[in-house]
């Protein structure tokens, strides 16, 4: 493996794809490219959100899109799943695959014989499952990636535009110093076609750091978050709102310094603490990625980094609710005694910390709590979900916000400055027109990230076959 490594390490060619650079990508086949997204989605995102929601803005240039270059089908049958390149090309690109893998394995990016080299010698995707679940669909991109030491690649679906139709897998690479082929693992929903036609953006891959722990506090040892949650919230911003777009966010973000923005590599700066503030039932989970991908093989490895980890938030519904859209209306049906319970936990947690007349005075700041949802104008399939808790990262660190999609709807990617805004709301886009969604308590709706800026800009470097 060192002997890989080393003969990787001497094709590196520095090329920067955007911003510093963090990570290394071999591409073997041409099948696909890292792509990145502008904000607005080249126009298309509504006027109103383009001048308004940064946070979506941002979650939908998040990371690099994992694009392809040339379409494939992949096919149900007989409880499986097979890909194959579709049009004029395929041939061509099945001799490209052919060609790659001794060539990967002479000059040192795939052991010979190794898992990797054994599952990519079967074509370029293969079928997986766990027990008696769905099948899953591997499919090589054609790209080999390398962190840099102190950052992992995370991998994930594409989101806030997407093919609907597929769902893929969360996985993590990490910095073990070798290549490892970027695979998207991914399953087809039953109600696809048997033959189901992949394009463009099938996947996005995004620098993270492995070394972020988060520790769970209540509102009453962090009283300066409530504060701040408050000041933004005033009666000035709700007056404003009535009529126009406050663009206080964007001020907030864009006027503060933000301290602790700088190299993109982890250094000896020790682990960044996040901190989930909570301030009412249902808190989020904390979790920590405990299985990584590396250049052992396609089957994710128990993560041995000692006392590096990698920690996120899972936000869970904590009010059961139905919602419809008509096309104009999107009415939401939450059930009445989980939300005036809860509503009323939170006032009396602010109470408690804040006293009675803290209440009274900022009356609109406990509504964006205790209402639990707020919908988007008339026309739009939109509406928020505010969790009873607050996310705070050190200086210089965002969160993204990654929704987790369920039946009829998705939960869209944002990204939030949680250094100097505390709020992580889950923002429902609904899917279906005149019937009914329904969300359960309990139900997953995001998982929270803290990162660091600098690797929100942070781009890779192209490296080359040694004979290239």
């Amino acid at each position: 493996m060192a002997a890989a490594a080393a003969a990787a390490a001497a094709a590196a060619v520095v090329v920067a794809a955007a911003g510093d650079a963090c990570f290394e990508v071999l591409d073997a086949l041409g099948l696909c490219r890292l792509t990145r997204r502008t904000g607005d989605l080249d126009g298309a995102v509504p006027v109103r959100v383009a001048r308004a929601c940064v946070p979506l803005l941002e979650g939908n240039a998040f990371g690099l899109q994992i694009t392809l270059t040339r379409p494939i089908e992949v096919q149900r049958r007989l409880g499986s799943l097979r890909a194959e390149p579709a049009g004029e090309h395929g041939e061509a690109l099945l001799r490209a695959h052919r060609a790659a893998l001794p060539r990967l394995v002479s000059q040192g990016f795939l052991a010979p014989e190794g898992a990797w080299h054994r599952a990519l010698r079967g074509g370029l995707a293969w079928t997986c499952r766990t027990g008696l679940g769905p099948p899953r669909l591997r499919l090589w991109t054609g790209l080999l990636v390398r962190p840099d030491p102190g950052v992992w690649l995370r991998v994930a679906g594409a989101a806030n535009r997407r093919n609907v139709l597929i769902e893929v897998s969360e996985a993590h690479v990490a910095d073990d110093g070798a290549f490892v082929p970027l695979v998207v693992e991914l399953r087809v929903r039953d109600e696809a076609p048997r033959v189901l036609r992949l394009e463009g953006e099938i996947g996005c891959v995004a620098p993270v750091r492995p070394d972020v722990r988060i520790e769970a506090c209540a509102l009453a040892d962090a009283p300066e978050v409530g504060r701040a949650h408050a000041a933004f919230y005033d009666a000035r911003y709700f007056a404003v709102k009535k009529g126009e777009v406050t663009r206080k966010y964007r001020r907030l973000v864009g006027g503060k310094a933000r301290a602790g923005e700088g190299s993109v590599a982890a250094g000896n700066a020790g682990p960044a603490r996040a901190r989930l503030v909570v301030a009412g039932p249902g808190a989020p989970e904390i979790a920590e990625v405990t299985e990584v991908t590396t250049a052992a093989g396609p089957d994710p490895v128990p993560w041995r980094g000692g006392t590096r980890r990698l920690a996120s938030l899972v936000v869970r519904n904590a009010v059961p609710f139905r919602a419809t859209f008509d096309g104009h209306t999107l009415a939401v049906a939450p059930e009445a005694p989980r939300l005036a319970e809860g509503a009323a936990a939170v006032e009396r947690t602010f109470a408690r910390v804040f006293g009675e007349d803290f209440l009274a005075a900022n009356r609109g700041a406990l509504w964006y709590l205790t209402k639990y949802f707020t919908p988007h104008p008339p026309g739009e399939p939109h509406f928020f979900v505010k969790p009873w808790a607050f996310t705070t990262t050190p200086p210089g660190w965002s969160s993204l916000l990654d929704g987790i999609h369920g039946e009829g709807y998705d939960v869209m990617r944002g990204v939030v400055a949680t250094d100097v805004f505390f709020a992580t709301p889950a923002v429902f886009h609904v899917r279906r027109i005149g019937a009914e969604i329904e969300v359960p308590e309990g139900a997953p709706l995001l998982r929270i990230v803290p990162i660091p800026r600098d690797l929100l800009r942070a781009g890779f470097r192209e490296a080359r076959f040694l004979d290239g």
